[in-house]
Protein backbone atom coordinates (compact mmCIF):
# COMPACT_ATOMS: atom_id res chain seq x y z
CA UNK A 1 0.00 0.00 0.00
CA UNK A 2 1.34 3.42 -0.96
CA UNK A 3 0.24 6.50 0.96
CA UNK A 4 -0.25 9.49 -1.35
CA UNK A 5 -1.29 11.98 1.34
CA UNK A 6 -2.03 11.84 5.05
CA UNK A 7 -3.18 14.16 7.83
CA UNK A 8 -3.80 13.78 11.55
CA UNK A 9 -5.99 15.85 13.86
CA UNK A 10 -7.07 18.37 11.22
CA UNK A 11 -9.76 20.88 12.21
CA UNK A 12 -11.86 23.19 10.00
CA UNK A 13 -14.50 25.87 10.44
CA UNK A 14 -18.23 25.23 10.19
CA UNK A 15 -18.32 26.13 6.48
CA UNK A 16 -15.97 23.24 5.60
CA UNK A 17 -17.01 21.07 2.65
CA UNK A 18 -15.41 18.78 0.07
CA UNK A 19 -16.90 18.19 -3.38
CA UNK A 20 -14.94 15.94 -5.72
CA UNK A 21 -17.38 14.59 -8.35
CA UNK A 22 -14.78 12.18 -9.76
CA UNK A 23 -13.16 11.28 -6.46
CA UNK A 24 -9.55 12.02 -5.62
CA UNK A 25 -7.89 9.52 -7.96
CA UNK A 26 -7.06 7.18 -5.08
CA UNK A 27 -8.65 5.55 -2.03
CA UNK A 28 -9.52 7.82 0.91
CA UNK A 29 -10.01 6.84 4.54
CA UNK A 30 -11.60 9.35 6.95
CA UNK A 31 -11.86 9.06 10.75
CA UNK A 32 -14.43 11.53 12.06
CA UNK A 33 -13.80 13.42 15.29
CA UNK A 34 -17.04 15.38 14.80
CA UNK A 35 -20.30 14.58 13.08
CA UNK A 36 -20.45 15.19 9.31
CA UNK A 37 -22.89 14.98 6.41
CA UNK A 38 -22.08 12.71 3.45
CA UNK A 39 -23.80 12.66 0.08
CA UNK A 40 -23.80 9.08 -1.24
CA UNK A 41 -25.86 7.10 -3.74
CA UNK A 42 -28.36 6.70 -0.87
CA UNK A 43 -28.76 10.46 -0.50
CA UNK A 44 -27.57 12.57 2.43
CA UNK A 45 -26.35 10.65 5.47
CA UNK A 46 -25.29 12.15 8.79
CA UNK A 47 -22.39 10.30 10.40
CA UNK A 48 -21.64 10.59 14.11
CA UNK A 49 -18.27 11.43 15.60
CA UNK A 50 -16.41 8.14 15.91
CA UNK A 51 -17.34 6.99 12.41
CA UNK A 52 -15.15 6.17 9.44
CA UNK A 53 -15.63 6.49 5.70
CA UNK A 54 -13.63 4.50 3.14
CA UNK A 55 -13.92 5.78 -0.42
CA UNK A 56 -13.00 3.65 -3.41
CA UNK A 57 -11.09 5.11 -6.33
CA UNK A 58 -13.55 6.93 -8.62
CA UNK A 59 -16.35 7.29 -6.06
CA UNK A 60 -17.57 10.91 -5.81
CA UNK A 61 -16.39 12.44 -2.55
CA UNK A 62 -18.94 14.90 -1.20
CA UNK A 63 -19.06 15.68 2.51
CA UNK A 64 -19.30 18.67 4.84
CA UNK A 65 -19.44 19.71 8.46
CA UNK A 66 -22.69 19.15 10.34
CA UNK A 67 -23.06 22.81 11.28
CA UNK A 68 -20.14 23.15 13.66
CA UNK A 69 -16.38 22.73 13.55
CA UNK A 70 -15.22 19.71 11.57
CA UNK A 71 -12.32 17.51 12.67
CA UNK A 72 -10.85 14.32 11.24
CA UNK A 73 -7.84 12.14 10.55
CA UNK A 74 -7.38 10.91 7.01
CA UNK A 75 -5.12 9.27 4.48
CA UNK A 76 -5.16 8.78 0.72
CA UNK A 77 -3.58 5.59 -0.55
CA UNK A 78 -3.23 3.26 -3.52
CA UNK A 79 -2.91 -0.53 -3.56
CA UNK A 80 0.26 -1.41 -5.47
CA UNK A 81 -0.61 -4.97 -6.45
CA UNK A 82 -3.43 -7.46 -6.86
CA UNK A 83 -2.32 -8.84 -3.51
CA UNK A 84 -2.99 -5.44 -1.90
CA UNK A 85 -6.45 -5.27 -3.51
CA UNK A 86 -7.31 -8.79 -2.33
CA UNK A 87 -6.10 -7.89 1.15
CA UNK A 88 -8.71 -5.12 1.37
CA UNK A 89 -11.49 -7.31 -0.04
CA UNK A 90 -10.84 -10.15 2.39
CA UNK A 91 -11.15 -7.83 5.40
CA UNK A 92 -14.79 -7.17 4.46
CA UNK A 93 -14.71 -3.45 5.30
CA UNK A 94 -17.64 -1.48 3.80
CA UNK A 95 -16.81 1.03 1.05
CA UNK A 96 -18.50 4.33 0.27
CA UNK A 97 -20.76 4.46 3.32
CA UNK A 98 -20.10 5.97 6.77
CA UNK A 99 -19.85 3.40 9.59
CA UNK A 100 -19.82 3.99 13.36
CA UNK A 101 -17.17 2.16 15.40
CA UNK A 102 -16.57 1.90 19.14
CA UNK A 103 -13.33 3.86 19.53
CA UNK A 104 -10.94 5.84 17.34
CA UNK A 105 -8.02 6.02 19.77
CA UNK A 106 -5.97 3.08 18.49
CA UNK A 107 -6.65 3.95 14.85
CA UNK A 108 -5.75 7.60 15.40
CA UNK A 109 -2.38 6.55 16.82
CA UNK A 110 -1.69 4.55 13.65
CA UNK A 111 -2.54 7.50 11.39
CA UNK A 112 -0.27 9.71 13.50
CA UNK A 113 2.53 7.20 12.93
CA UNK A 114 1.77 7.20 9.19
CA UNK A 115 2.12 11.00 9.18
CA UNK A 116 5.49 10.84 10.87
CA UNK A 117 6.82 8.14 8.57
CA UNK A 118 5.40 9.59 5.33
CA UNK A 119 7.03 12.96 5.89
CA UNK A 120 10.19 11.75 7.61
CA UNK A 121 12.09 10.90 4.43
CA UNK A 122 13.61 7.88 6.17
CA UNK A 123 15.16 5.16 4.05
CA UNK A 124 12.48 2.69 5.18
CA UNK A 125 9.55 5.12 5.33
CA UNK A 126 7.78 3.63 2.27
CA UNK A 127 7.97 0.11 3.65
CA UNK A 128 6.96 1.29 7.11
CA UNK A 129 3.93 3.14 5.73
CA UNK A 130 2.88 0.04 3.80
CA UNK A 131 2.95 -1.98 7.03
CA UNK A 132 1.12 0.72 8.99
CA UNK A 133 -1.69 0.95 6.42
CA UNK A 134 -2.15 -2.82 6.52
CA UNK A 135 -2.08 -2.85 10.31
CA UNK A 136 -4.66 -0.04 10.33
CA UNK A 137 -7.08 -2.03 8.20
CA UNK A 138 -6.52 -5.23 10.18
CA UNK A 139 -7.38 -3.34 13.37
CA UNK A 140 -10.38 -1.66 11.73
CA UNK A 141 -11.73 -4.99 10.45
CA UNK A 142 -11.23 -6.54 13.88
CA UNK A 143 -13.25 -3.75 15.51
CA UNK A 144 -16.06 -4.10 12.98
CA UNK A 145 -16.37 -7.86 13.24
CA UNK A 146 -16.11 -7.97 17.01
CA UNK A 147 -18.95 -5.48 17.21
CA UNK A 148 -21.10 -7.43 14.76
CA UNK A 149 -20.41 -10.91 16.13
CA UNK A 150 -20.40 -10.15 19.86
CA UNK A 151 -22.17 -6.84 20.18
CA UNK A 152 -19.14 -5.48 21.97
CA UNK A 153 -20.20 -1.83 22.00
CA UNK A 154 -18.19 0.94 23.56
CA UNK A 155 -17.01 -1.15 26.54
CA UNK A 156 -14.83 -3.50 24.53
CA UNK A 157 -11.65 -1.42 24.64
CA UNK A 158 -11.94 -0.78 28.39
CA UNK A 159 -12.47 -4.47 29.05
CA UNK A 160 -9.53 -5.33 26.78
CA UNK A 161 -7.29 -2.97 28.75
CA UNK A 162 -8.35 -4.70 31.96
CA UNK A 163 -7.63 -8.11 30.45
CA UNK A 164 -4.17 -6.94 29.41
CA UNK A 165 -3.54 -5.85 33.01
CA UNK A 166 -4.36 -9.36 34.21
CA UNK A 167 -1.91 -10.96 31.77
CA UNK A 168 0.78 -8.38 32.48
CA UNK A 169 0.51 -8.84 36.25
CA UNK A 170 -0.84 -12.34 36.94
CA UNK A 171 0.73 -12.45 40.44
CA UNK A 172 -1.60 -9.71 41.67
CA UNK A 173 -4.33 -10.92 44.03
CA UNK A 174 -7.11 -10.46 41.49
CA UNK A 175 -10.72 -10.94 42.60
CA UNK A 176 -14.12 -10.29 41.08
CA UNK A 177 -14.91 -7.37 43.40
CA UNK A 178 -11.76 -5.49 42.41
CA UNK A 179 -12.15 -6.21 38.70
CA UNK A 180 -15.82 -5.21 38.65
CA UNK A 181 -15.01 -2.03 40.61
CA UNK A 182 -12.35 -1.07 38.08
CA UNK A 183 -14.98 -1.32 35.34
CA UNK A 184 -17.60 0.44 37.55
CA UNK A 185 -19.93 -2.52 37.07
CA UNK A 186 -21.80 -4.87 39.35
CA UNK A 187 -20.28 -8.33 39.93
CA UNK A 188 -22.91 -10.10 37.84
CA UNK A 189 -22.84 -7.59 34.96
CA UNK A 190 -19.06 -7.63 34.85
CA UNK A 191 -18.81 -11.43 34.83
CA UNK A 192 -21.49 -11.74 32.15
CA UNK A 193 -19.91 -9.04 29.97
CA UNK A 194 -16.41 -10.44 30.31
CA UNK A 195 -17.45 -13.95 29.31
CA UNK A 196 -19.50 -12.61 26.40
CA UNK A 197 -16.48 -10.72 25.06
CA UNK A 198 -13.70 -13.25 25.65
CA UNK A 199 -15.45 -16.61 25.97
CA UNK A 200 -14.08 -17.33 29.47
CA UNK A 201 -14.82 -16.14 33.00
CA UNK A 202 -12.52 -13.51 34.55
CA UNK A 203 -11.06 -15.92 37.11
CA UNK A 204 -10.46 -18.56 34.42
CA UNK A 205 -8.42 -15.90 32.63
CA UNK A 206 -6.50 -15.15 35.83
CA UNK A 207 -5.58 -18.85 36.10
CA UNK A 208 -4.62 -18.94 32.40
CA UNK A 209 -2.41 -15.86 32.86
CA UNK A 210 -0.69 -17.41 35.88
CA UNK A 211 -0.19 -20.71 34.06
CA UNK A 212 1.30 -18.91 31.07
CA UNK A 213 3.72 -17.03 33.35
CA UNK A 214 4.58 -20.27 35.18
CA UNK A 215 5.38 -22.02 31.89
CA UNK A 216 7.80 -19.25 31.00
CA UNK A 217 9.52 -19.35 34.41
CA UNK A 218 9.72 -23.16 34.48
CA UNK A 219 11.28 -23.29 31.03
CA UNK A 220 13.63 -20.28 31.31
CA UNK A 221 14.80 -20.16 34.94
CA UNK A 222 16.13 -22.48 37.64
CA UNK A 223 13.78 -21.15 40.31
CA UNK A 224 12.21 -23.77 42.56
CA UNK A 225 8.56 -24.71 42.09
CA UNK A 226 7.79 -23.05 45.41
CA UNK A 227 9.43 -19.78 44.30
CA UNK A 228 7.63 -19.86 40.94
CA UNK A 229 4.33 -20.41 42.75
CA UNK A 230 4.96 -17.23 44.74
CA UNK A 231 5.98 -15.30 41.61
CA UNK A 232 2.71 -16.31 39.94
CA UNK A 233 0.50 -15.18 42.81
CA UNK A 234 0.01 -18.41 44.78
CA UNK A 235 0.40 -18.46 48.54
CA UNK A 236 0.60 -22.27 48.47
CA UNK A 237 2.72 -24.36 46.11
CA UNK A 238 0.23 -27.21 46.62
CA UNK A 239 -2.54 -25.04 45.16
CA UNK A 240 -0.22 -23.98 42.33
CA UNK A 241 0.66 -27.59 41.44
CA UNK A 242 -3.01 -28.60 41.52
CA UNK A 243 -4.13 -25.79 39.20
CA UNK A 244 -1.16 -26.21 36.85
CA UNK A 245 -1.89 -29.92 36.48
CA UNK A 246 -5.58 -29.21 35.87
CA UNK A 247 -4.75 -26.79 33.03
CA UNK A 248 -1.71 -28.52 31.48
CA UNK A 249 -2.34 -32.17 32.32
CA UNK A 250 1.04 -32.51 34.05
CA UNK A 251 2.80 -31.17 37.13
CA UNK A 252 5.17 -28.19 36.98
CA UNK A 253 8.14 -30.53 37.50
CA UNK A 254 6.98 -32.85 34.73
CA UNK A 255 6.50 -29.86 32.43
CA UNK A 256 9.99 -28.53 33.17
CA UNK A 257 11.58 -31.96 32.58
CA UNK A 258 9.71 -32.46 29.31
CA UNK A 259 10.72 -29.06 27.95
CA UNK A 260 14.35 -29.58 29.00
CA UNK A 261 14.50 -33.01 27.33
CA UNK A 262 12.94 -31.67 24.13
CA UNK A 263 15.54 -28.92 23.89
CA UNK A 264 18.35 -31.41 24.35
CA UNK A 265 16.92 -33.71 21.69
CA UNK A 266 16.51 -30.83 19.27
CA UNK A 267 20.21 -29.94 19.48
Amino acid sequence: MRITNVGCNHWHDADFFIDRPDGSGDYLLLLLKTSAVFVTDKGEQTAEAGSFMLYKTGTPQCYRSDGGRYGNDWFHFLPESTEDENFLKELDIPFDTPVRIDSLSELTVLISMMCHEHYSGGIYSTDTCDLLVKLFFLKLSDKLHRTVERGTGSGYEDMSVLRAKIYNDPARKWNIEELAHEMTMSRSSFQHGYKKLFGVTPMTDVIAARTERAEYLLSSTSHSVNRIAQMCGYSSDIHFVRQFRKVKGESPTEYRTRVKNKRQNDK
